[in-house]
């Protein structure tokens, strides 16, 4: 019985083998125990030959395929392997004496798993750019991962980039058979798609810091570019598209947040009918000369990654076909826009939370002039999951209490100019009043029935939660919690037919146990912090800008464009209150 093989791709890399792979073949383990299979992915630089000499005490195997890229040739490897466990290692990997003892004993457990080891680079690799970038990044990875990691689906899907290191990586051999091994479609981040599959299969993923390899960099800045790097943008898409889980954490989900100057830049630069990479990265040709200045090497990594977007933009244009698709995948921005009541101002009511339905039409026929189109939670979540359409300009609209007013005022006006919505209902209330309001002295106002409800879910409005009585949700214990949270789902569910994606957290508030149970019941949740909307952003925390009841078109229009204008509406109000304050002073000081 063989506990691990150690499964090595290579390809035209014979004087980087002759270097790294004595070590794996002299290992301070059985040799009996262990396996080493080179996969030649269609090498023809006199490899076969020089492994063939080789006579080591470990069992070792040279196995030969066509020229398909690292997947393909680990898959060969994989089908071949007689180890209970497979490790995957580069060909430019110098192991540790006792990696294999080391990534052995981690799978000691009951429960299947991946284990991870640390990569360091190696001191005497070549001393260009690209690795003293990826030195860094692996020096702040490794860093903020912590030793008891014990990664399960779907929980830790923030820490994602665990799954796209499996060299190093040793995992069940019967794990990658059920799987299906490597998607040989992918010819970059290959790991990260098993990886993830793995993930969904129910193994957990750990980190073994004692599992140790040094890796042999010798690629310059300039082949990586031209090479790794536009594979690795192609590889990105095709992870985000297969999984939809990992869309917003891949490289292309924070586009959109770019400013407008670069993304037009990118845009052009990528739009060239030849690559720009080869005439823009001429300058790190010199890398070697001045690698060894500290100020330079700092400014040259900032241009490598400039180049490395580019790069990596051109990959994944590639697999996307046009730069309309990849826009309607990855380049949206969403603006919220939240309101209460719709309605005339009556005494007593809440006037900062109430706009006149005359001021509400206005802003609605601006944003239908402006191109905007109104989208509904769910268009949001579809978009973020799985890449469906959404208009080029969206825009949510959110009702807060559903009031009934709001159905009477701002919901016919709505349709009136094809908008669709969000309201969302505080369920025991229903067809009853805003208590929470009276609390406070305010004007008491009808809500909407449960017929109101059940009729506008059938006119493009979506009617989300809002908590059962409006309660103040970090103030309660955790059966309260529960009871407002759960219950509210459950009393939306029995009233529309189906359950509801989104939450509203009254008065804005949270806090982390808030948030970990609405995680676990809806979709979506939107907060009261302004900002604009975007693919990587926290869709549990959706930010959603004011509109007041005095805001002119020029600030509505700063609202939907920048996500709010929380600022401006402080300044306005301290310039108020210091104009007042002049009045006053100035008639005092008028009379004797």
């Amino acid at each position: 019985m063989i506990k691990i093989s150690v499964i090595i791709p290579t390809y035209n890399r014979r004087h980087i083998l002759e270097r790294t792979l004595p070590g794996v073949l002299t290992q301070d383990f059985p040799s009996q125990d262990y396996e080493v299979i080179v996969v030649m992915d269609g090498s023809t630089d006199g490899t076969s030959e020089m492994l063939r000499d080789l006579k080591p005490t470990c069992c070792l195997r040279v196995l030969e395929s066509q020229h398909r890229g690292a997947g393909a040739a680990r898959n060969v490897g994989i089908r071949a392997a007689a180890g209970e466990l497979v490790l995957f290692l580069d060909d430019d990997l110098i192991t540790t004496p006792d990696l294999l003892r080391q990534h052995c004993a981690s799978h000691s457990g009951v429960d299947p798993c991946a284990v991870q080891g640390r990569m360091y680079i190696a001191p005497d690799s070549s001393q260009t750019i690209i690795r003293n970038v990826i030195e860094r990044i692996g020096d702040s990875y490794y860093r903020n991962i912590s030793p008891s990691i014990n990664l399960r689906f779907p929980e830790g899907m923030s820490s994602v980039y665990v799954l796209s290191y499996l060299v190093n990586g040793s995992v069940p051999r019967d794990a990658l058979i059920r799987c299906g091994g490597f998607d040989e479609k992918f010819l970059a981040a290959e790991e990260l798609d098993l990886g993830l599959r793995l993930w969904k299969m129910g193994l957990s993923f750990r980190y073994q810091p004692s599992a140790i390899v040094y890796e042999y960099y010798e690629k310059s800045s300039v082949s990586y570019l031209q090479s790794q790097a536009r594979a690795l943008g192609a590889g990105d898409l095709r992870a985000s598209r297969k999984h939809h889980e990992y869309r917003r954490y891949c490289g292309l989900s924070t586009w959109a947040e770019r400013n407008a100057g670069k993304r037009w830049i990118s845009k052009a630069l990528t739009s060239l009918p030849t690559s720009p990479i080869p005439l823009m990265s001429l300058p790190l040709r010199m890398e070697k000369s001045f690698y060894r200045f500290a100020t330079i090497r700092k400014f040259a990594s900032r241009f490598l990654n400039w180049n490395e977007t580019v790069a990596h933009l051109e990959g994944a244009l590639g697999v996307a076909g046009s730069w309309k698709v990849l826009q309607d995948e990855f380049d949206r921005r969403c603006p919220s826009l939240l309101y209460h009541h719709i309605g005339p101002t009556r005494p007593g009511s809440h006037h900062d939370l109430t706009v006149s339905p005359q001021r509400f039409e206005r802003q609605i026929r601006w944003l239908a002039r402006s191109g905007y189109t109104g989208i509904k939670p769910s268009d949001w979540l579809n978009w973020i999951r799985n890449g469906k359409s959404l208009p080029a300009k969206p825009v949510l609209l959110t009702f807060d209490d559903a009031y009934a007013d709001t159905a009477e005022y701002a919901l016919p006006i709505l349709r009136k100019y094809g908008f669709s919505a969000a309201v969302f209902v505080v369920t025991e209330r229903l067809g009853g009043t805003n208590t929470w309001d009276e609390a406070q002295g305010r004007r008491t106002l009808q809500l909407m029935t449960a017929e109101q409800v059940q009729y506008w879910a059938t006119q493009e409005i979506e009617f989300g939660a809002h908590s059962r009585t409006h309660q103040h949700l970090t103030r309660l214990s955790a059966s309260d919690l529960e009871a407002e949270v759960i219950g509210c789902k459950s009393d939306l569910t029995a009233l529309l037919g189906y359950p509801p994606v989104s939450f509203a957290y009254p008065y804005g508030e949270y806090s982390e146990a808030v948030c970990d149970l609405v995680r676990r019941e809806f979709d979506i949740a939107f907060s009261v912090e302004e900002g604009l909307n975007y693919l990587s952003g926290d869709p549990h925390l959706l930010r959603r800008a004011y509109v007041g009841p005095n805001d002119s078109l020029l600030e509505f229009d700063l609202s939907a464009r920048r996500g709010g204008i929380r600022k401006l509406r402080n300044w306005r109000i301290k310039l108020a209150v210091r104009t007042r304050l002049k009045r006053m002073l100035g008639i005092s000081s008028s009379n004797p």
